[in-house]
């Protein structure tokens, strides 16, 4: 599979004044297109430490998702970061200030025009709802952060990645995970290619219950692991 990584830039996330619903969007979104998200990270509005992560992480990916910071006021330093991580200047896109000067009229101002100053070679990401675009560099995609408008800019490149999701199916289970980790090591030896994963929850009164998910490129390693799993349970009663 193709993997992704998505960086959120925001002191806002990392103060807990906002909650980040971004990266959970952006990873289903690619899940259901084949591409596997392997790190999620967050970063505050930093030039400078936006642009070091940038500048590690990038290589060790197909794609890099960074949302947030594209703004027109003082904090939002992603398009400067990002032009300082791949070493080129930042210069005034012709096409993003068309856009802006064409959506905002008479509201234009130097502050909101600063959008359309982005790095060097990159193109644009379309969005819908305020006409402010995001770019691609290189392997690095950068939406904005309002969920809105990242959900739109998603929805103008998500033609862009096509392949071959995982098949998942869930068990759930009456008992807590402790009952059946013996029987998940089992399957990890007998099934290599099979994501297994298991998720307890602790309900009132209840005790413990857990959900197993099972995942693989082919639906038939799923099938038969599931099947597996049963045949170890036995007459054990722990299913839900």
């Amino acid at each position: 599979m193709k993997t992704a990584q998505i960086l959120i830039v925001g002191d806002e996330i990392l103060s807990g004044r906002t909650s980040d619903t971004n990266s959970g969007y952006l990873a289903k979104a690619l899940g259901t297109r084949g591409v596997r998200v392997t790190q999620i990270a967050v970063v505050p509005d930093n030039e400078i430490l936006i642009a070091q992560w940038l500048h590690q992480h990038h290589g060790l990916s197909d794609y890099v998702f960074v949302c947030g910071g594209i703004g027109g006021t003082p904090d939002d330093v992603t398009r400067s970061a990002v032009a300082r991580a791949c070493e080129v200047p930042l210069t005034r896109h012709p096409q993003a200030e068309k856009t802006l000067l064409e959506y905002y009229k008479e509201r234009v101002n130097e502050s909101r025009m600063t959008m359309a100053d982005l790095p060097k070679g990159c193109t644009l990401i379309e969005n819908t709802v305020t006409k402010a675009p995001g770019f691609k560099l290189e392997n690095i995609y950068v939406f904005a952060g309002i969920p809105k408008i990242l959900h739109a800019m998603w929805e103008s490149i998500k033609h862009e990645f096509e392949g071959k999701p995982l098949f998942e199916a869930e068990i759930k289970l009456k008992v807590g995970e402790g009952e059946v980790a013996h029987f998940m090591t089992q399957l990890n030896k007998e099934f290599p290619l099979l994501e297994l994963g298991s998720y307890p929850t602790l309900e009132p009164e209840r005790g413990f219950k857990t959900q197993l998910v099972f995942r693989s490129l082919e639906e038939k390693i799923v099938q038969s692991a599931i099947g597996r799993f049963r045949e170890l349970c036995g007459a054990q009663d722990f299913f839900a």
